[in-house]
């Protein structure tokens, strides 16, 4: 009886059923992270994406926060041209896990982003928290500070009797 079962969840996962489309906001997201890789002096080739891993995007006040998780691997074409569609992932080409976190304003402006993409087999021993709080920071961009309640923020003090 599992075994069918079993079957049939590695078929679908790998046809790509269930795989949710980008929204707007995170298409938007990747398209920046990627721009900004490209931008980094280091970066000498053209990077694709191969996958999305996670992509998550949360409405506040001041705009929209996205936090994707991707892959990238290393095309035969340099990094200035990284839009061309001739650009091909080289099957031996470099690949990097990436962890980017955009906040775009109500006209989809950006207001803030942390793009981070180690190598692939660095990726595994590298702690995130300070990525992570990072990521945490830029989601408060823009933001009233006073919408936010911490705990300890307000003083109370004890009346004389």
């Amino acid at each position: 009886m599992w075994r069918p079962l079993i079957l049939l969840a590695l078929w679908l996962g790998t046809v790509g059923v269930g795989r949710a489309e980008l929204t707007a906001a995170q298409h938007q997201g990747l398209q920046v992270a990627l721009e900004e890789f490209h931008k980094h002096p280091r970066v000498q080739w053209a990077f694709q994406k191969t996958s999305v891993d996670s992509a998550t995007d949360t409405t506040f006040p001041a705009g929209t926060f996205v936090r994707l998780e991707f892959k990238l691997q290393q095309t035969n074409c340099g990094k200035k041209d990284w839009k061309k569609a001739e650009c091909k992932v080289k099957s031996n080409g470099r690949k990097r896990k990436c962890l980017a976190c955009i906040k775009l304003d109500r006209e989809s402006k950006v207001l803030g982003r942390m793009v981070h993409c180690p190598i692939e087999a660095q990726a595994q021993r590298e702690p995130t928290e300070h990525q992570e709080a990072q990521c945490s920071k830029l989601e408060r961009t823009g933001e009233d500070p006073q919408s936010y309640y911490f705990p300890g923020q307000f003083a109370f003090l004890k009346a004389d009797a």
